[in-house]
């Protein structure tokens, strides 16, 4: 067999293991899925359309290609400190675990705690047989034994026990990552592998496992992050009120996160940063975002349709049905506390110019 037909056996090879895992993933994921959803109209007294009426949006904050807006709350409807994942790393307190021996689309979560502990959806689990990203957000009550929670590979070339359990360097998913693991789509983890791999060739990574985590490794990259994060760390501290941002590429909305309040958001916000600050190392189209724009996209949240399920844990997850965008929020106690979105195009959004005293702009009017 000469070297062509070897090279086009080993890529049919690859193309099977491919197709299984995608049908692995389907079942795993349809098993996780819960009861059926129920169609939630928008409407006031809907914790998103609620969350969307209490926002208003500041300045833009520009650095190269990548704009950032941030967002203010006007009134916390949930207080609630919620323990973040790394601070529960440190103290012991949750336990993430391979399952049955290891299966890609699956981790098993344990709280050693009293506490409620937070994690992000597209939060990388290191260690283990090999890294994942987790798929949403996980609200995880005190007490809470050997939990199911679906995740994706985003380290192909390893499947070899480095620590017996999973741990964190406090990073998430670039905004494309988050967005393919979010959707929970059979073919996402294929679309993750081809992504990170596009990623680290345009960057210049040499990465012998295929690991997402050898972008931030890299000592080029962490220089680069780090002239980013001084230029924009101090955003969540302009306003005290601040509980979110919309990120831009180049003029594009890419990424939006909104939290419950501002002390659950100023602790997520470093990892945001970063991953947003990874994103821009690979793009380089101008443009910049402008406050008008990014009140617009906010306020078409508010009019959405949302299917509502149970959450893997405590809380009800919300998910749009349209096309046009990727939103997703966990809801607690009738109140948003992370909404993720990722806009899968730029739309066409009437604008209302109503900004405050300040500077800000409401995103929805008071009087409507």
């Amino acid at each position: 067999m000469n070297a062509k037909e070897n090279m086009e056996k080993e890529a049919g090879r690859r193309r099977l293991r491919r197709t299984v895992l995608n049908l692995v993933l389907a079942v795993a994921l349809a098993a996780l899925a819960g009861p059926g959803p129920v169609l939630s109209q928008p409407a006031a007294g809907r914790p998103i359309p609620d969350l969307i009426r209490s926002l208003e949006v500041g300045r833009p904050v520009n650095h190269g290609p990548l704009t950032i807006v941030p967002v203010y709350l006007t009134s916390v409807r949930l207080s609630a400190d919620f323990v973040p994942f790394e601070d529960a790393v440190k103290n012991g307190w949750v336990e993430i675990t391979e399952l049955d021996g290891g299966r890609v689309p699956q981790v098993k979560i344990s709280n050693r705690s009293k506490r409620t502990i937070y994690l992000m959806g597209g939060e990388i689990l290191t260690g283990a047989k090999q890294d994942r990203i987790l798929a949403s957000d996980l609200l995880l009550g005190p007490g809470t034994t050997d939990l199911v929670v679906p995740v994706y590979c985003v380290e192909h070339g390893r499947w070899t026990q480095t620590s017996g359990t999973f741990t964190t360097k406090g990073h998430i998913g670039t905004f494309a990552l988050r967005a393919k693991a979010q959707k929970r789509e059979p073919e996402a983890q294929s679309e993750i592998w081809d992504k990170i791999s596009e990623e680290n060739r345009i960057m210049g990574v040499a990465a012998p496992t295929s690991a997402y985590q050898a972008a931030y490794d890299a000592a080029p990259n962490k220089e680069k992050i780090r002239v980013i994060e001084e230029k924009m760390a101090a955003i969540p501290r302009l306003y005290k009120d601040t509980v979110g941002v919309v990120i831009a590429l180049g003029g594009r909305v890419v990424s939006v996160d909104i939290f419950a309040n501002p002390a659950l958001f100023t602790k997520q916000w470093p990892k945001i940063l970063r991953s947003s600050a990874l994103s821009a190392l690979t793009h380089e189209m101008p443009g910049q975002l402008d406050q008008k724009t990014a009140a617009a996209l906010l306020r078409t949240f508010a009019g959405k349709e949302y299917q509502v399920k149970n959450g893997l844990d405590l809380g009800m997850d919300y998910t749009s049905v349209e096309s046009g965008a990727n939103i997703k929020a966990l809801v607690y106690q009738d109140a948003v506390v992370h909404l993720a979105a990722f806009p899968e195009d730029d739309g066409r959004m009437k604008v209302m110019d109503d900004r405050t005293d300040n500077g800000r702009m409401r995103v929805i009017r008071e009087t409507e």
